[in-house]
């Protein structure tokens, strides 16, 4: 079977070459699916004659029930808790002291500047105003947690 004068199984073939190669150069565990279900698909039309209707059918269930089944498991294995702390990440910014940019107060995330960088701040407790310097306690994700300096420099 053609389409476009090319054969079949060498575009599902290439589909799913593709689509791997995409899931390298990508994080989440996402493309690796489809790739899947593309090579699931070459390997059945190259041993059958389903019509065109037939083959996306069988790609499109095979990446679904893949996805579905696999993607958990994959991330649980591969990738990183989210409560996990990244010991690298810690050593670098924790007791750095930084400069705030945008005030931060309890519940509302300002901007402070470490190493040239803008970053998202909030705070447990006090209001720190553009201007003042605090140190990083914590970090979680792209969010440092920044306290003053010295603790009688809280500003009420």
């Amino acid at each position: 079977m053609k389409i476009f004068g090319l054969n079949v199984v060498l575009l599902w073939f290439g589909l799913g070459t593709g689509l791997l190669l995409l899931e390298v150069l990508t994080p989440g565990f996402f493309f690796i699916f489809f790739g899947l279900g593309a090579m699931v698909t070459c390997t059945v039309v190259s041993f059958t004659s389903l019509n065109q209707t037939l083959q996306w059918l069988l790609f499109i269930v095979v990446s679904v029930l893949s996805f579905l089944i696999f993607r958990r498991k994959l991330k649980n294995l591969f990738g990183a808790p989210a409560d996990r702390v990244d010991p690298v990440t810690n050593e670098v910014y924790l007791s750095q002291e930084v400069l705030v940019i945008r005030e931060i107060a309890p519940g509302q995330p300002g901007l402070v500047e470490l190493n040239g960088t803008n970053w998202q701040a909030a705070c447990v407790t006090g209001l720190f105003r553009p201007g003042d310097r605090v140190k990083v306690i914590s970090m979680s994700g792209l969010t440092l947690t920044v306290e003053p300096l010295f603790k009688e420099s809280l500003n009420v």
